[in-house]
């Protein structure tokens, strides 16, 4: 890790060389000078890293880390608080001499301790430290893996959905960690004989710590998701009658993954003893044990390891995958005899199998394979045995992956060990996170890239190399995203332990009453721990903690403060940040990065003095206030060197706002001029006067969120020249919308213009067919999200040629439209015809007034990509006729106030992907027709029986149809 940290402190040097000149103007010499004594030292740290266990090693190896920072805050110091006197330059050449004097001796150090430089001629991955070698698109999605089970899965889906056998209401999955409980656990889950079979399906994962009330908040919220903010309030006993209600009403599936202990089960078991009940529970666990105590009469099934053929088939996979040019087939030979000596260490475990691969797909000489191999001769005991020999197999594998690491993925796989349990981490966060830090370095930037690329780089290299988890979000185009990363729990583990080995991060858990982290007179914590996360809960509150805060106590060590709250929450149950905590943020006054989210104080906003604390923390790179009530106040321009900034507050929480003074400098973020993401909070949840937010000074910006016209200073738009997101609502209630739409063109339109993503709100406006088919037009590659309020010209003229203009026709099919939302429209004509023909649309909403006519009809081969539908307030809309074919992958059909509507239409039956059906304010006679009355099926029930989870809201509740 020494060696990565050097590399990133370099890095960052080396950037504030060529982008602060003015800033750094006598100092230069000084500081390339220090760069290039860290960039020869950096060339030993290899050799230190690997005899870290020696002490004199590891005091030097901290010593040189600490040097590293040292060296980047003098430089950083004089940024932030520039000044052109002599004396304060001589001041700072002082303390760089000092620095470089140190160096001198910690290079004799390094000699005496006889460690060696290592070459950097070396093609393999973990022989560059320079440069990142990406052997991974992460435009590309990683192929799914799985081997050795498939008949357990058909088994085990069996005894799940056969009716007649009420022998097994619990089916166990049991094993060491490793063997592949969960990956078995997720086939059968997302099994399609499961989903028809099911009316309700849940998972939630229990892990080592689980709490009651949110274990059985997280089950509810998934059977019953429309009443999740009704869940959100409800007391233990509440949660535990309306569980035991639904698994009587409809058939469900609930299940609890990795699940430890005996007690954990205890504390829930209340909800699932009902005899009555025609649902069934799976579970994963470590131990046995747990199994039988929730039922002996249930079904365990405890896989066994894969035999030697199955562990390489799997090795190979991972290892060697489709499309892997080989020169000849001995080449192949040699690497299966290597492949097959080297899995036989992994015991049969399908995660070493696979973290194995992670380390030789990165390799693709037989020369390197070789050298793995040899590797693994000393590094790997000979796996054999059961039991505690397995597991330090795997462990010893899971070591091996992470010191394979090229030194850049070090810190970005340990960084994840700050997260949660089983916590699905978003990707766009954790990227910004990484830069914040420094992370993610400039030097594997590629022509064109951004940071934020790089950093998804990191990511699918991580990914390729199977250390991390990930789910990806479809784009509708030639690539996939990465949208969440999680760790499985052994990974987890392996990161944490890592992580305080090597003094990366602190963790102080407030939850915990005797964490002796608490003692400010122990000095027990690492020298040079920069990184500090808090977990809170406000009724664990002690004078320990509150002394760790208000007194100084080596707060000023610390670059990065992550607060977490665990739980979920609603809109009026966010968790309580202790008082001490935000008051005393000041403190920690050398902060890299600070976040803070979901959290609220005794009152509706938080205190002027906090917001002032937060603009003292002038080194941030990364601030987060997400759905934190605040009043911005002058001092946040202090925050110069501000790369991401998070204020945004959703539009569902009726208790946040940020509220902006009268008083407020329209340019008040000018100063900013590093910022690259800015995140503000939902039109409705700001306070501000007629004074409009300027946007000047933001050159860098890449990514804007909720930029609105009512106030946010649209002239300010063409000069975002670097901008490549931006979602922006215009309303039609000012007289800037010509001006809005204008700006946004001469931002988007340019010929230099790197805009890849735009989401456009039209709010209360009349559109002509001419601007509309022009917005169609002229966004069409980028315009991914659009919700238009206000009467619309019929869709057809949209598209067609108008007589005096035939290059403004626009093509259905050019439009890259995944989300659209239509409302007040007042059509005459029937939309759909034209909707379909937008291949790309994967939600469509049609809502209030939208279309007044009587009939509507989805032809088949319609809509090939629509998963979500919503048909909200059609007055008059009589008929409607889905054919065959049409809307193939729909999951999720809403229809609420559709007054007149006789009946579902036929077409319903060939709907054979849709999973959830919801009916709001329907006419009597139209629910009458599905709903069973006295056991008696309505007429039409037919039509939408295959849908598993089929709900009637009646005005009051809810009522579902089994």
């Amino acid at each position: 890790m020494a060696e990565a940290v050097v590399s990133i402190v370099v890095a960052r040097l080396t950037d504030l060389l060529i982008e602060e000149p003015l800033a750094l103007h006598g100092l230069k010499d000084e500081i390339q000078q220090v760069v290039s004594k860290l960039e020869l030292m950096k060339t030993f740290l290899r050799d230190a890293d690997s005899r870290i266990s020696e002490y004199e090693v590891r005091t030097l190896v901290a010593d040189i880390r600490a040097l590293a920072y040292d060296a980047e805050h003098v430089v950083e110091s004089f940024i932030v608080k520039p000044s052109s006197s002599a004396w304060n330059r001589r001041k700072q050449a002082v303390k760089i001499k000092n620095i470089q004097s140190k160096m001198s001796l910690l290079s004799d150090s390094i000699r005496d301790n006889n460690i060696k430089s290592t070459s950097e001629s070396s093609n393999s991955s973990s022989q560059a430290p320079g440069k990142l070698k990406r052997f991974h698109s992460f435009k590309t999605l990683e192929p799914e893996i799985f081997v050795g089970f498939h008949g357990d899965v058909d088994r085990l889906v069996g005894h799940l959905v056969n009716e007649s056998d009420d022998r097994y209401p619990l089916i166990s999955i049991c094993g060491m960690g490793g063997l592949g409980k969960t990956t078995l656990a997720q086939k059968i889950y997302n099994h399609p004989t499961i989903k028809a079979s099911f009316a309700g399906l849940a998972w939630v994962s229990i892990s080592q710590e689980w709490q009651t009330k949110l274990v059985l908040q997280r089950i509810l919220i998934c059977l019953i998701h429309e009443k999740k903010e009704e869940i959100l309030t409800w007391d233990d006993d509440k949660l535990v009658e309306n569980l035991l209600e639904v698994q009587q009403r409809k058939k469900c599936l609930i299940v609890l993954d990795d699940i430890w202990t005996t007690d954990a089960w205890d504390s829930i078991k209340s909800a699932f003893t009902t005899k009555t009940s025609v649902s069934k529970l799976m579970l994963t666990s470590r131990n046995a044990e747990v199994a039988e105590h929730v039922n002996r009469e249930g079904f365990i099934y405890q896989p066994e390891c894969l035999n030697e053929e199955q562990s390489w088939e799997l090795l190979k996979l991972k290892a060697v995958p489709r499309g892997y040019h080989l020169d000849s087939r001995n080449i192949f030979t040699v690497m299966e005899k290597l492949g097959r000596e080297m899995v036989k260490k992994c015991a049969g475990l399908p995660l070493a199998i696979v973290i194995l691969g992670g380390i030789l797909v990165t390799k693709p000489s037989v020369m390197e394979w070789e050298k793995v191999y040899a590797d693994s001769l000393w590094s790997l005991e000979k796996g054999k045995g059961l039991g505690e020999d397995q597991q330090r197999q795997l462990f010893h594998v899971l070591v091996w992956s992470y010191n394979d690491l090229p030194p850049q993925l070090k810190p970005c796989f340990l960084y994840l060990g700050k997260f949660g349990e089983d916590e699905q981490i978003e990707a766009e966060t954790l990227y910004q996170l990484w830069i914040a830090e420094g992370l993610v370095l400039s030097t594997d930037k590629r022509e064109g890239e951004t940071m934020m690329q790089v950093a998804e780089s990191y990511m699918g290299e991580l990914v390729h190399r199977s250390m991390v988890q990930v789910r990806y979000e479809d784009m509708g185009n030639s690539h996939t995203k990465i949208k969440s990363a999680s760790l499985h729990d052994l990974m987890r583990d392996l990161s944490l332990s890592r992580a305080i080995a090597e003094g990366f991060f602190e963790v102080l858990d407030l939850r915990k009453r005797n964490d002796f982290h608490l003692n400010p007179s122990a000095d027990l914590r690492s020298v040079d721990t920069r990184q500090l996360v808090v977990y809170y809960h406000k009724k664990h509150i002690t004078k320990q903690i509150k002394s760790y805060f208000v007194k100084k106590f080596k707060q000023q060590q610390y670059r990065s403060m992550l607060l977490f709250s665990n739980g979920v929450y609603t809109s009026l149950t966010y968790p309580l940040l202790p008082k001490v905590v935000g008051s005393h943020v000041a403190n920690f006054r050398f902060l890299r990065v600070f976040s803070m989210e979901n959290a609220a104080v005794d009152g509706i906003i938080y205190p002027r003095s906090f917001v002032r604390a937060l603009g003292s923390l002038v080194y941030l790179r990364y601030l987060s206030v997400r759905n934190v009530s605040l009043s911005l106040i002058p001092s946040i321009q202090n925050m110069v060197l501000l790369q991401t900034l998070k204020l945004d507050v959703s539009s569902s929480l009726l208790f946040r706002r940020i509220s902006i003074p009268s008083w407020f400098s329209r340019n008040i973020l000018g100063k900013l001029g590093h910022l690259r993401h800015l995140f503000l909070p939902h039109t409705n949840r700001v306070f501000y006067d007629n004074q409009k937010l300027c946007f000047d000074g933001l050159g860098k910006l890449e990514i804007l969120e909720n930029f609105s016209n009512q106030w946010c200073e649209p002239k300010d738009l063409p000069k975002l020249i670097n901008l490549q997101k931006l979602t922006l609502e215009v309303v039609s209630v000012h007289d800037d919308v010509e001006e809005t739409m204008k700006n946004l063109a001469a931002l988007a339109l340019s010929s230099s213009s790197n805009l890849r993503y735009l989401g456009l709100s039209l709010i209360l406006c009349d559109q002509r067919g001419d601007k509309v088919r022009q917005l169609f037009r002229d966004y069409n590659s980028i315009l991914q999200k659009l919700f238009i309020c206000g009467h619309l010209a019929e869709l057809a003229q949209l598209f067609e040629n108008p007589p005096l203009n035939i290059n403004n026709h626009v093509e259905e099919s050019s439009i890259c439209i995944t989300s659209l939302k239509l409302d007040s429209s007042f059509l005459a004509d029937d939309p759909m015809p034209v909707l379909e023909k937008i291949h790309t649309l994967r939600n469509l909403h049609l809502s209030s007034f939208t279309f007044l006519g009587k009939e509507m009809v989805c032809s088949s081969m319609g809509f090939p990509k629509l998963t979500s539908l919503q048909l909200n307030g059609l007055p008059n809309l009589v008929k409607w006729n889905i054919e065959e074919g049409s809307m193939s992958v729909l999951t999720y059909l809403n229809i609420t106030s559709c007054w007149r509507l006789e009946e579902l239409p036929e077409g319903m039956i060939s709907l054979t992907s849709l999973r959830c059906l919801r009916l709001n304010f329907m006419p009597t006679d139209f629910i009458h027709k599905l709903r069973k009355v006295n056991g008696q099926q309505g007429h039409d029930f037919y039509r939408v029986a295959h849908v598993p989870d089929f709900a009637i809201h009646n005005g009051t509740v809810w009522q579902y149809v089994e």
